[in-house]
């Protein structure tokens, strides 16, 4: 008997290897993928904006604009700007004006050596701040009354995109764009609102993917709503993929994009933070300390034909907190 609605996914041709140099941004679900691939030899740069959602939102962080310090917010001390996460945030103006900058540095070299650029939108709905007559990121829980509700056509994703796609890909031919469609339900937005809006989501990444041949979906959605439907694999919240579903797609998506090299490092490296992880009995420390020190002489091999740096600085910061 089947008690799930599985479907395949295509490997992918373009496969990510030990060396892979990537850039993941957008909702929390890409924050979620961006850790476990910090988890490997992977070059990988993690939501160097925080967590956004809308399309354009994380549009506008992968490209350098100009900031206007006047636009920045203040909450209680702490300076915030509308286009990024709180993440991002100081107790000076200008610091933060350079925090950003910094990040946009960071981004644009990414963006200029990076094979893979992985995209998680999570919601087609967006705030117009009304005293800034655009669309913002955050509103950095400021008076409700400040800002307009919208949600976007299909044009004013897909249009903007093209343009960036057209663009970064005379910069560098080789960088590959992975799109998804975030699993998280927006359920604040209402229930059918948030069926609209990923609706909306969907239909742009199809446009974007059979226009452009350097653009791929990854069904990250379609494996939480078909394969996975069912609430033992929500969070407590009913709203966030569990653990389990978690680990699920990010199987499904090393299946398609992994190399059969990263795919044997992915399963090595794992059991390895597993025992990083490991809270052990103290009686049996001497024995988790061995343990360790095995693996730190296995990933230190000269053999090994990728970087092991990540692995190693780990497993020797885990001896040096218990000794």
């Amino acid at each position: 008997m089947l008690f799930t609605t599985s479907f395949s996914i295509p490997e992918s041709s373009h496969k990510w290897e030990p060396d892979t140099q990537a850039l993941s941004i957008g909702s929390c679900f890409a924050e979620n993928m961006g850790k476990r691939m910090e988890n490997l030899p992977i070059n990988i740069i993690n939501q160097p904006f925080g967590t956004l959602f809308h399309p354009n939102a994380i549009l506008k962080a992968l490209q350098t604009d100009k900031l206007s310090p006047i636009e920045l917010v203040n909450q209680q001390g702490i300076w915030l700007h509308p286009d990024y996460h709180s993440s991002l945030c100081a107790t000076d103006p200008s610091d933060l004006m350079e925090l950003i900058q910094q990040r946009q540095q960071i981004v644009k070299k990414s963006l200029g050596q990076s094979q893979f650029l992985l995209i998680t939108w999570g919601t087609a709905y967006y705030y117009w701040d009304k005293k800034l007559k655009r669309p913002i990121a955050n509103c950095h829980k400021q008076a409700a009354n400040s800002f307009e509700k919208r949600i976007s056509t299909l044009d004013e994703i897909i249009t903007p995109y093209q343009e960036f796609i057209q663009k970064i890909s005379k910069k560098n031919p080789e960088l590959r764009i992975i799109l998804t469609v975030s699993p998280v339900r927006h359920t604040k937005d209402g229930i059918p609102e948030n069926a609209v809006s990923k609706a909306l989501l969907r239909l742009a990444a199809e446009a974007l993917k059979n226009k452009h041949p350097q653009v791929d979906y990854f069904p990250a959605y379609e494996i939480m709503m078909d394969e996975l439907r069912d609430y033992r694999f929500y969070a407590a919240d009913m709203i966030h993929p569990n653990d389990t579903a978690e680990e699920y797609i990010w199987q499904k998506f090393t299946e398609s994009y992994f190399s059969k090299e990263l795919l044997s490092i992915e399963k090595k490296w794992k059991a390895a933070f597993q025992t990083i992880h490991h809270q052990f009995h103290p009686a049996k420390k001497a024995l988790y300390v061995q343990s360790l020190e095995q693996y730190k002489i296995e990933f230190s091999s000269p053999s090994l034909c990728y970087d092991t740096s990540k692995i190693v600085q780990a497993i020797q910061a885990r001896i040096l907190s218990i000794s």
